[in-house]
């Protein structure tokens, strides 16, 4: 089957979700067909594809671009013996158990409490009583500005907060994402991420799924196109071509500028429930971040 077959049988079956999704009909949105169908067109269009010479899995798709690329996987390997983001995830742990000028610090704050190999998979989560996506970027700030401390510079503009989320994401890693749409407003907040992520816009008139969907294993200049279908997995990443950790949040305000669309702001809405929407597409995989990336 071809890419034009495949692509218009995926978006075949997503059209009522998706057309509800615009429409704002809560009662015909169906999360879990919506990821049983992109499973299958990534599944339909990839699961050829071999990795170390055996045929990758559905939990593979957590390695991103690197699945369509034996070389750059290999080499992905041999840096990953000596990560260059070690000494992000030592300054993260340093910080998370810094005391705050109260004596109190990170696992003080609900949310934050319990196993530190648990925190990075509580989240992203709906609030019910807040009617609000809640991310962990938010949650580290929310903590801070309650025990009295100046809240970081969001989307990874502060190194500290970006230090954290490494932290976190290294001592989650091994855990399966399971993100829940239990209520009308999670409902909502997962309907607004799936229409941000399949929105056109800016001047290049481009949409995430145009990108990762579609043209998911296709090269844009030289750099391959990742698969959206696991995208979550591995954030925060090491990018060697910035020479930092960039987060989620901060790889969503990026790709909007390189469409040359105006981005949401920092901790927007929309941006929370993409993260919300993305998550939950991904749902059963395997948290493996941090990463490094090219």
């Amino acid at each position: 089957m071809n890419n034009k077959l495949l692509t218009t049988t995926l978006f075949l079956s997503l059209a009522a979700s998706s057309a509800s999704a615009i429409a704002n009909d809560a009662k015909t949105v169906n999360p879990e067909a919506d990821r049983q169908a992109m499973i299958k067109y990534m599944m339909d269009m990839h699961g050829s594809n071999k990795i170390d010479g055996k045929p990758i899995t559905v939990d593979d798709f957590g390695m991103g671009a690197l699945i369509f690329s034996d070389d750059a996987y290999q080499q992905w390997k041999s840096v990953e013996e000596f990560p260059p983001y070690v000494e992000n995830i030592d300054e993260g742990k340093k910080l998370w158990n810094k005391p705050f000028a109260n004596g109190k610090t990170y696992s003080s704050c609900a949310g934050l409490d319990g196993d530190v190999k648990k925190v990075k998979v509580k989240y992203p989560y709906f609030d019910d009583a807040r009617g609000e996506v809640v991310i962990l970027d938010q949650a580290i700030n929310e903590c801070r500005v309650a025990n009295g401390e100046k809240p970081y510079a969001y989307a990874g503009k502060d190194k500290a907060l970006s230090n954290l989320l490494t932290y976190l994401a290294d001592e989650g890693r091994g855990n399966k994402i399971d993100v829940k749409i239990s209520s009308p407003g999670a409902l909502e907040a997962y309907k607004l991420g799936e229409m941000v992520f399949h929105t056109r816009r800016g001047q290049l008139n481009q949409s995430c799924a145009g990108c990762h969907v579609s043209s998911a294993g296709r090269k844009i200049r030289s750099e391959i196109l990742s698969p959206m279908v696991g995208h979550v997995t591995h954030f925060p990443v090491y990018r060697a071509s910035a020479g930092n950790i960039v987060t989620l949040q901060q790889r969503y305000e990026g790709c909007l500028s390189s469409v040359r669309a105006m981005p949401f702001p920092s901790n927007s809405k929309e941006l929370k429930a993409l993260e919300l929407y993305e998550s939950y597409m991904s749902n059963g995989l395997t948290m493996n971040g941090p990463a490094y990336r090219k």
